[in-house]
């Protein structure tokens, strides 16, 4: 598969691509929600950053910012994306006012779509290390990336041409992400 087909599928396809692979870092890479949306809206779509980088960038919002139960790391991380696509000082950006808007809809969607923005609250019908926790934030983490690649896909019209559909069809398994992150 060409990194250059982007443009060729649908975004419905691309954010499912987008949504998949974030679920997929999430589970099998080690990464947190904040680690795993930055590095894919980042290398899917061509941002710039290495992606040591974007898991760096990302690690202080695992937790809701440092495990204080803050913010969700998936909203944080997406947010961090969106800027680093669309900002004004991206190559083709958004101005300071539509960036603005864009992340306060990604805001008002994840509000949507889980009720609260606080990690501490999406978090506490489970225990710790419980598996049903892991679970919800899989699925939380993928969520949080359809909604930012959909949001993305839509303000910015060339991104779709960008888009690296090896990666985002890339499937690790847990085993592989053992050792990347045995690298890390």
């Amino acid at each position: 598969m060409s990194s250059r087909k982007g443009s060729k599928l649908p975004h419905h396809e691309i954010v499912g691509l987008v949504r998949r692979r974030a679920e997929n870092l999430y589970e099998n890479n080690r990464l947190c929600c904040s680690e795993a949306l930055l590095l894919v809206l980042n290398q899917g779509f061509n941002g710039g950053l290495t992606s040591e980088q974007a898991r760096q960038l990302g690690s202080g919002f695992c937790g809701g910012m440092g495990e204080a139960g803050s913010t969700c790391g998936a909203l944080s991380g997406a947010i961090m994306g969106i800027g680093l696509l669309a900002g004004p000082h991206a190559g083709g950006g958004l101005s300071k006012k539509g960036l603005r808007q864009l992340a306060r809809t990604m805001h008002d969607r994840f509000q949507q779509e889980f009720s609260t923005s606080l990690c501490r609250v999406l978090i506490e019908p489970f225990d710790r290390d419980s598996k049903n926790r892991k679970s919800f934030c899989a699925n939380l983490t993928a969520t949080t990336a359809a909604i930012a690649a959909e949001l993305l896909l839509v303000a910015m019209s060339g991104l779709a041409a960008r888009a690296e559909l090896a990666y985002l069809a890339k499937r690790d398994s847990k085993v592989g992400g053992l050792l990347k992150s045995l690298s890390y």
